[in-house]
């Protein structure tokens, strides 16, 4: 009998230039905290906090793996995302799409399907893609 695959939301957040961190509570670089042209930056860094923290309460911490990381590594993000495409394979054009990042961010990644893209989707999007696509 194969074990259960773990469901995957991977969320790629907006960049933070200042290489300060972005985290589960919205912590940023000293001077991007204070710059005023870092408030967008700083209110998607805290609605992925908030996903991130909603997502746990619903599923707990051992049914889904949650990533959040910025576009910009992309060393990193590329073998998750190769992962998500062999383990849930999605649509072809949905794994092109994945592969070549043509997609605006922030967007979150549910078993290898981007949704809100350009946009931090709401909780119940993200439970109701993982619901669909994983038997939670």
């Amino acid at each position: 009998m194969h074990p259960i695959k773990k469901a995957s939301v991977i969320i790629v957040r907006e960049n933070d230039a200042t290489g300060g961190c972005i985290c589960c509570a919205g912590g940023m670089g000293e001077f991007a905290r204070k710059d005023p042209s870092y408030d967008s930056i700083r209110k998607v860094a805290e609605e992925c906090g908030k996903l991130h923290r909603n997502i746990r309460e619903v599923f707990g911490e051992d049914r889904v793996e949650i990533i959040q990381i910025e576009p910009r590594a992309y060393m990193y993000l590329m073998p998750k995302i190769l992962k998500e495409v062999l383990r849930f394979k999605p649509s072809l054009s949905l794994v092109i799409r994945t592969l070549f990042f043509l997609y605006p961010v922030p967007t979150v990644i549910v078993n290898g399907k981007p949704i809100g893209m350009g946009r931090v989707p709401s909780v119940e999007e993200v439970v109701e893609e993982l619901k669909s696509t994983h038997s939670l």
